[in-house]
Formats: C-alpha cells, sequence, structure tokens
C-alpha cells in the first residue's frame, strides 16, 4: 500500500474505532490471487481502557478495472445477515459502499488463518491421500447444502436480494446484458446460446439461496476440514439446481471432481441422498450451459477492462467457451 492509502486506512478505522490509543495497522500486502477484488491483509492493534487489542483483518476492494461488477453493499450486507445464520461464511466488519474513504468501495473482514488451495482435490499444495480428498469433496457439498437449507426471509435477505419470479430468465437476462455492454465486436455464438437458453429454460421452482461461484479457491481449509466460504459477491436468490451446473460444469471438473473416484454424478448422487431433492437432468443441463456463458461474460469483462487500460491483466478471449457451449448444445444444430 502507498503511504496515502495507509493513513486513508487508518483514517477510515479511527472513525469506526473512536479515540483509541496506540492504533498500529502492520502487515498490509496485496495478497496473490483474486482476480475480481484487490484483497489485502493486515493485522490492527490497539489499546482501550487499559486493555491491548489486537484484530486479524482482511481488506477487500474493488480493483480500477474488474471482471465482475458487483456491489460491496451488497455483499457486505448479505455476510452482515448471515453472521448468526448455520453456514460458514466470513465474519464482515466495516464497510466504505461509495469509496469515499478508501479510494474504491471496500469492505473489512475477519481474517481466517486456513490454507486456499483452488486444486485440492488433484493434490495441491498439501498433498492429501485420495481419500482425505473425497472426504473434502463431500465436505463441498454438504457446504452448498448448507447455503440452500439458510432460511432467507427469516435472515432478512429479501430485504437486499431482488426475488425473482422466474430464475432462469432472470440469469440469462442479468448476463445478456453484461456481455451486450461489455462486447467489443459482435458475438453471434454467443447470441445464439441465449436464444438456446430462452428455449430450453426450466419452469420455475424453489427459490433458495445461491452462492454463484462456490468452488475450492474460494474456501479456507483447516487441514482437511473446510473452514470457511469466501467471496460472495456473486450471491442472489435463486435456483439451487445453478450451484450444482456451476460445481458439474464440465469446464471447471479440474476443481471439483477426482477422476474415478468422485465425478459429477457422484456429486449429484449424494446432492440429492443429503437433501431428498431431485436434481432434474434436463435443467441441470441448462444451468451447466448458463456457467460457461456466465464465464464466457466474464472473460468479454476482462478483455474490455484491460483494452481500456483499467487493469494490466492480458484475457484472449472466449474463444474456447464458444466451442464448449456449441458442443454442449450440439444437438440443435444437426
Amino acid at each position: 500500500m502507498t503511504g496515502d492509502f495507509d493513513a486513508a486506512l487508518e483514517g477510515f478505522i479511527r472513525a469506526r474505532l473512536g479515540d483509541v490509543d496506540g492504533l498500529r495497522v502492520e502487515g498490509e500486502a496485496r495478497a496473490i490471487g483474486g482476480q475480481s477484488r484487490e484483497n489485502w491483509p493486515f493485522d490492527l492493534h490497539w489499546q482501550d481502557g487499559g486493555q491491548s487489542h489486537h484484530r486479524q483483518l482482511f481488506l477487500r476492494r474493488d480493483p480500477v478495472g474488474s471482471v465482475l461488477e458487483t456491489d460491496r453493499r451488497v455483499e457486505f450486507e448479505v455476510l452482515r445477515r448471515l453472521h448468526d445464520q448455520p453456514v460458514r461464511a466470513p465474519e464482515v466488519v466495516w464497510l466504505d459502499a461509495d469509496g469515499s474513504e478508501l479510494g474504491r468501495p471496500a469492505m473489512v473482514m475477519t481474517r481466517y488463518d486456513g490454507l486456499n488451495d483452488h486444486f485440492i482435490l488433484q493434490g495441491g499444495e498439501g498433498r492429501p491421500d485420495e481419500d482425505s480428498r473425497a472426504g473434502i469433496a463431500s465436505q463441498m457439498v454438504d457446504l452448498m447444502i448448507e447455503i440452500h437449507a439458510l432460511d432467507w426471509k427469516g435472515a432478512g435477505l429479501d430485504e437486499v436480494l431482488a426475488v425473482p419470479a422466474d430464475p432462469a430468465e432472470a440469469a440469462i437476462d442479468e448476463w445478456a446484458a453484461v456481455i451486450e455492454r461489455q462486447s467489443l465486436e459482435p458475438q453471434p455464438v454467443l447470441a445464439y446460446i441465449e436464444q438456446w437458453m430462452r428455449r430450453n429454460r426450466p419452469e420455475p421452482g424453489e427459490i433458495t439461496v445461491v452462492h454463484g461461484d462456490i468452488k475450492p479457491g474460494n474456501v479456507l481449509f483447516d487441514g482437511d476440514q473446510v473452514q470457511v466460504l469466501l467471496d460472495w459477491e456473486t450471491v442472489h436468490l435463486g435456483d439451487l439446481a445453478e450451484d450444482v451446473g456451476w460445481v458439474t460444469n464440465p469446464l471447471r471438473r479440474v476443481e471439483h471432481q477426482i477422476p474415478g473416484r468422485w465425478e459429477a454424478a457422484d456429486l449429484v448422487s449424494a446432492y440429492e441422498a443429503r437433501t431428498g431433492r431431485t436434481i432434474d437432468r434436463d435443467a441441470l443441463r441448462f444451468w451447466q450451459v448458463l456457467a460457461n456463458y456466465k464465464l464466457a461474460a466474464i472473460v468479454i469483462t476482462g478483455v474490455r477492462s484491460f483494452c481500456d487500460d483499467r487493469t494490466l491483466r492480458v484475457w484472449l478471449g472466449a474463444g474456447q467457451l464458444t466451442k464448449l457451449l456449441l458442443a454442449q448444445t450440439a444437438e440443435e444444430l444437426g
């Protein structure tokens, strides 16, 4: 962080802690990873009433250019309302909703000591054995079930999130609008995929909380135990099959599956057995297509951010995704 930002962060904290002594912010350094937000872990020390205090915290701030257009105020309010709910979500502490204090919209959260390992199911950094990896995969299903079981009305999430009349139509509209807004050139394949989804969208069913990006890369692990699920920026109310389609998307199999031991069919069967719900396979296919359409929108946004000089990360476009989307919908092409 720069000296100016250090001063801004200290002022932001003082405005919330009040007149305390010995305030120190230590160890702040941007964490590696995180494609859509800047992540800054730091330690906060202060004294108040003769007592010394220390908190491990984490600043999550919007970058200049991102691959996702999301609202820190919404993410903060959802997480605040989930704090006392039976779900492994992080604790939020403070919010700068409009960026007037920290330069860009940001929120401060409790920092956890767990390991972040995107590819833990393939061995990852800790090289757990296959039985341990299968156990972790099973816990990821339990984590998803926790989210879908939330009493979103009781938690007041409908005061923060829209309640869609037709979750599939709402999802198509959302990501089609992103593609329209961010594309630098015509996208005929994605236009075809949009029409395919509109023809094949499932009927509206039960509304649940949908995380939108469940994956090991958004989880902290304590050994071989799931500790907390991070990155709730795409959270919304919708069809639970959207999350199931996201984690069984063939493009993401390396993150979610163990070849020969825990594959997409095993994941869906485990979800059904533990919840008593039946996942309609045609609906699941729709949500798997939507998952890659959403990823295409994210990539196109990344390309636009690079071309507009708002990020240094080079994105190669949505070519691979359009090929996969055509394969997923191939029977209609003849």
